[in-house]
């Protein structure tokens, strides 16, 4: 019985230690719970703090507003089409300025570059969806910028190019046949020069001669226009088909530019080739002195002298198919805004932008631009 009786008394106390034992395991369980919403509580209010950053601060005008309200001020005439040796010594002058100014602006654009770069990396895990676009358009300021400083270099490099040949001037030498040949246009009206006495006008009512032209303004292309004086005796529809071979011949300032030539009405022309007697040149030419003998670019007009046109230069010996070609590239080559230059040495061909009426100086007359198609392919 007693044993019976310490039994029970043993049961009971364990019992007793195991309800004190599970409230307070319970009681400890309880408070391990409570101490993540505790933490949870504050990392939320850790991410609502990072969450409120500083917008992103974008340009008042961005890079490409500024170049494209700078764009518009081109001349139509000067929107360039080909390379930039299509574009006449203005236009690229207007090319430089505005391209200048766009690099005079380039440390307020790149700073912001950078700042954007600091921003992105620093906020990329917060950002919203309006700062995004702003963001990506200025990250892009740096290359777009590198673009537009490669053309200042081009454009500034085509200047001094077009001003002067001299003294970097690689010598051509071609030999006779390869000159002969060069004469080969696809018309024997070179050798004639179109000149038809039969079609001498007489008439004071009448002041020039103008070929017709069905073809209307292309920006794309040289539009130019041709006066012919009538008491020449040109023909001007052969006038017509000889420019048109000349100006578009694979060995001639089509291939230096980029862009073909089209005759248009004087309206719509860039430029006029003006074919006019001694006396009517040194007229359109003043105040530059022709003294009757020599021809002109003046302005937007190429005046062609007769004398020359029929009796070509010393220099040429009586071959007045490569002087018709050298006269017309010549002052073509002026209107696109390059310089009278020197023989580059003795027996090569004399560079098309020489005064070759005046003497080749040692060097063998040639009627094409040469020099200037090594010039813009490889600045040699």
């Amino acid at each position: 019985m007693n044993q019976t009786i310490k039994s029970s008394v043993l049961l009971i106390s364990l019992l007793g230690i195991s309800f004190f034992a599970f409230r307070f395991l319970d009681s400890s369980l309880n408070q391990q719970t409570e101490k993540p919403i505790v933490e949870t509580t504050v990392t939320t209010t850790t991410i609502k703090q990072q969450n409120e950053i500083d917008r992103f601060n974008k340009l008042d005008e961005s890079l490409g507003e500024f170049i494209d309200k700078e764009l518009l001020t081109i001349s139509d005439d000067c929107i360039k089409f080909g390379s930039w040796f299509s574009l006449t010594a203005n236009c690229l002058d207007e090319w430089l300025t505005i391209l200048s100014k766009i690099d005079q602006k380039s440390s307020t654009y790149v700073s912001h570059y950078e700042y954007a770069q600091n921003y992105f990396m620093s906020n990329y895990q917060n950002l919203n969806d309006e700062d995004i676009e702003d963001l990506l358009e200025s990250l892009g300021i740096k290359s777009e910028l590198a673009v537009w400083n490669e053309k200042l270099i081009e454009v500034t490099s085509v200047l001094n190019i077009k001003s002067t040949q001299d003294g970097s001037t690689t010598a051509i030498f071609l030999d006779d046949t390869v000159i002969n040949n060069s004469k080969n246009i696809g018309t024997s009206d070179l050798k004639n020069g179109c000149i038809d006495s039969t079609l001498i006008q007489e008439d004071p009512e009448k002041e020039w001669i103008i070929p017709d032209s069905i073809n209307s303004r292309d920006t794309k292309k040289f539009n130019y226009a041709v006066k012919i004086e009538p008491s020449l005796g040109l023909d001007p529809l052969c006038i017509k088909n000889l420019l048109f071979l000349l100006l578009n011949n694979d060995l001639g300032w089509s291939n230096v530019t980029g862009k073909s030539f089209q005759l248009t009405s004087v309206e719509d022309s860039d430029y006029v080739y003006i074919f006019a007697s001694p006396e009517k040149t040194d007229e359109l030419c003043a105040p530059i002195e022709t003294n009757s003998i020599f021809s002109c670019r003046k302005d937007e007009n190429i005046v062609l002298n007769f004398y020359r046109w029929q009796e070509g230069a010393v220099d040429f010996k009586k071959d007045m198919e490569t002087y018709r070609i050298y006269l017309i590239n010549h002052e073509t080559g002026h209107i696109l805004g390059w310089g009278h230059v020197g023989c580059p040495k003795e027996g090569a061909i004399a560079p098309v932008m020489m005064q070759q009426s005046k003497g080749t100086d040692g060097c063998m007359p040639y009627g094409w631009p040469a020099y200037e198609t090594l010039k813009s392919k490889f600045n040699k």
